[in-house]
């Protein structure tokens, strides 16, 4: 230690000269630390400048009319279907409506983007803690010479607790499987919803079509009677009974034309389109020439049972919580610090190197090991209810196929029976021995069976799509999907 006693250099006084040589001295050193911490900081300002901002601000009005334009000829559409081996067709079904989905609706894009956030948050969990830098200075005022200040630079390192790192980073991997099993999860339930979109239209259009037949039946028979009570030989409550049938006739095709235009924009609302894009539009409805079942109903329902997507899901969600569980036993410590420092203070150089770490006196991580313990528990039953509930969906979903089968089995057999009857009653019509009504009622009757077959079919084709959903396979040929 140096204590001045008023010298001053620029008088020249004796003793001067010695204090005047050790600053010379010093500022070398004291220029190598400020220049190290310059060089420091930097670093550390180029460093930080590595990831930039760029905002995104999004124009509502801008996104409305890029959905009201758009269209299933879009060059995008094509080019994505082209490269799933679907070229441009004249018609559109099942497989090309569900990719159009898929590509245009905002549900997958959620999954996805909730799938690259895992991801995001997975390398957040590998990632080594960064050092802390600062400068440390001090000022003593009881040695003023040559200075009163120390200066020089603070860095720490934190030694993580390597167990508790691993655990939070198996339960970040399992949060990845669990974002993938939904991806699987969500573009089934586009698939599903394409499905019955496109059954309710099949069905609606084939309904107006029945119903449109039996409107000009019945007005027909209308006319029929009037002639009769025009000569005596029908009664007027015949003939009122008969024009109140044709004006029911015509009131349900007009409701049947108008839940086939509702069905049609419902299609179009699924499929993620405005309603005017399907104008024109073919629309294939080769799905629901025939469904086959599969052969083992037991072995599909026990391998969906474990591998369902929210099954997968489920589990992966109980994995994580038993490593973030882990993460909570290890984490009681989270690590070592390390700090070596250096300064200068009083034309020395100084160093010091201090460890510490979190003292558990207090706690010992019991709040955090009790709530983990208790999402696990929590995980662990709510996996049990996703099992139990995609057994219920199946068994359910068999029970109403096989229902739906033996039905749709007793209207063809309704369906034929009227068929035989109008046969007969066509003999009988040419023999003259029945008239025109009559011949008209029969076909009437041909008419109602076969919307009560319409009606059995919906059921069916209903009934295997929620079949197909619950085993998540498909029940139909590759070669009836387009």
């Amino acid at each position: 230690m140096v204590t001045g006693h008023g010298c001053d250099a620029s008088r020249g006084k004796p003793g001067c000269g010695g204090i005047g040589a050790r600053s010379s001295a010093r500022d070398p050193g004291r220029g190598r630390a400020g220049a190290l911490l310059v060089l420091g900081c930097a670093v550390c300002i180029l460093l930080t400048s590595c990831a930039s901002f760029r905002p995104e601000p999004i124009n509502l009005r801008a996104s409305a009319r890029r959905f009201s334009a758009r269209t299933l000829h879009n060059r995008r559409l094509t080019t994505y279907l082209a490269a799933l081996g679907l070229p441009p067709g004249n018609s559109w079904g099942l497989r090309r409506l569900t990719y159009v989905a898929v590509f245009e609706r905002p549900e997958l894009k959620i999954a996805r983007a909730d799938y690259r956030a895992a991801l995001g948050r997975l390398r957040i969990a590998e990632q080594i803690a960064n050092p802390k830098v600062g400068i440390s200075t001090g000022f003593n005022v009881s040695q003023p010479l040559p200075t009163p200040w120390s200066v020089g630079p603070i860095l720490t390192f934190l030694i993580q607790n390597f167990l508790s790192k691993d655990a939070l980073i198996g339960a970040a991997r399992q949060n990845i499987v669990a974002a993938r099993a939904a991806i699987d999860s969500v573009a089934w339930n586009e698939r599903k919803r394409v499905y019955d979109a496109l059954l309710a239209l099949w069905v609606d259009r084939r309904t107006s079509m029945l119903y449109r037949q039996q409107a000009a039946l019945d007005r027909t028979i209308a006319r029929a009677v009037l002639e009769r009570y025009r000569v005596g030989t029908a009664s007027a409550s015949a003939l009122t009974t008969a024009r109140l049938n044709a004006e029911r006739a015509a009131f349900r095709q007009h409701q049947a034309q108008l839940a086939a235009s509702l069905a049609k924009a419902r299609l179009a609302s699924v499929v993620g389109l405005p309603s005017a894009a399907l104008r024109g539009v073919k629309i294939g409805f080769a799905v629901f020439r025939e469904l086959r079942v599969p052969e083992n109903l037991a072995a599909d329902e026990r391998i969906a049972v474990v591998e369902r997507p929210a099954v997968r899901r489920a589990l992966a969600d109980y994995n994580a919580v038993q490593y973030r569980l882990k993460a909570a036993v290890y984490g009681v410590i989270n690590g070592v610090k390390v700090s070596p420092t250096y300064g200068m203070s009083q034309d020395t150089y100084q160093y010091a190197l201090g460890i510490h770490a979190h003292a558990p006196i207090f706690n010992q991580h019991a709040g955090q090991i009790a709530v983990a313990r208790a999402e696990r528990r929590l995980a662990a039953e709510q996996l049990q209810s996703v099992q139990e509930s995609v057994f219920s969906q199946i068994q359910g979903a068999v029970i109403y196929w096989r229902r739906s089968d033996s039905v749709m089995a007793a209207s063809r057999q309704a369906l034929r029976s009227a068929e035989r009857e109008l046969a007969a009653s066509r003999q009988a019509y040419r023999a003259g021995t029945i008239g025109d009504v009559r011949l008209l009622g029969a076909r009437l009757l041909v008419l109602s069976a076969r919307l009560d077959l319409l009606s059995a079919e919906r059921e069916h084709f209903r009934a295997g799509g929620n079949l197909m959903a619950a085993l998540h396979r498909k029940l139909w040929k590759e070669r009836d999907e387009s």
